[in-house]
């Protein structure tokens, strides 16, 4: 009985802790923080807000820490948004009293001018869902500039910009650039000095009025990928391609002999080469 009882108090307690940890980028963007590394805390939590399956506990503690981290870079914008946002899940959230004076007062502030509007957002239907479509190229060259495009389902015209991540490899921080509209929906550059080998990550972030992201096409902890030849490699060359093309008809042709001579008759040998 005793054993029996430990294991439901177990329970009871893990249920938090097994709560909080199924999104693991909320993790890794606080202790971003908490290392002094905002943009890539930013770009981390970012990701995190946008994955599917956030609790609304998740989604409280994202914008409470995208919330101190737009203010600590003097992003009062972008801070004021992931603190409505915030406020929409918890109204009667109130700032920490660890915070410094000038948080708490822009917080206050912020919390402030959202009730004298009505508390916009709370008991209210979720809007529509956004999505990105985009194909993206397999293989490119070295120093080459790779133009992608994109079009956006957004039903409820959430969207005010989308937003191209790209990087050279697996370890830099994402370079971010705002994509330019077109008739049929956004496109963007990766410049050519940021193509190279082995390959380039990037993704797509579609940004609401607010400066807050609302929907992705891949992320910071699982971008999209290009393959980037190496330069001078032998399977990028056009006369290797030539010759492996020409021993594969030399073998063809050969192996039609092979099987339509009978070495007792003449006569016309077709071959076909597929």
């Amino acid at each position: 009985m005793l054993r029996a009882l430990c294991i439901a108090l177990a329970s009871v307690f893990l249920v938090p802790a097994l709560s909080s940890a199924q999104n693991p980028l909320i993790a890794e963007g606080e202790t971003m923080v908490d290392e002094l590394r905002y943009e890539e805390a930013l770009q981390t939590l970012s990701a995190a807000l946008i994955r599917s399956g956030n609790s609304e506990q998740e989604r409280a503690r994202i914008y409470q820490l995208l919330a101190r981290t737009y203010l600590t870079l003097n992003r009062s914008e972008e801070a004021t948004g992931a603190y409505r946002s915030l406020l929409v899940l918890l109204p009667d959230h109130v700032p920490s009293s660890d915070l410094s004076p000038r948080f708490r007062d822009f917080f206050t502030g912020v919390r402030a001018q959202w009730e004298s509007e009505g508390r916009p957002g709370v008991a209210t239907a979720p809007p529509a869902p956004v999505s990105i479509r985009h194909a993206s190229p397999a293989q490119t060259d070295p120093e080459i500039a790779v133009l992608l495009t994109a079009e956006l389902d957004d039903p409820d015209r959430r969207v005010a910009s989308l937003v191209l991540a790209y990087r050279r490899g697996t370890s830099d921080v994402f370079q971010r650039v705002d994509c330019a509209p077109t008739e049929s929906g956004y496109e963007a550059t990766i410049p050519a000095e940021d193509v190279g080998a082995p390959l380039v990550e990037y993704y797509f972030e579609a940004i609401g009025a607010d400066g807050l992201p609302i929907a992705g096409r891949g992320d910071v902890a699982a971008p999209l990928r290009i393959d980037v030849e190496e330069e001078g490699s032998i399977a990028s060359k056009w006369w290797f391609w030539t010759i492996i093309g020409a021993v594969v008809v030399g073998t063809a042709v050969g192996v039609g002999v092979a099987v339509s001579g009978d070495g007792n008759s003449q006569g016309t040998l077709v071959v076909n080469v597929e």
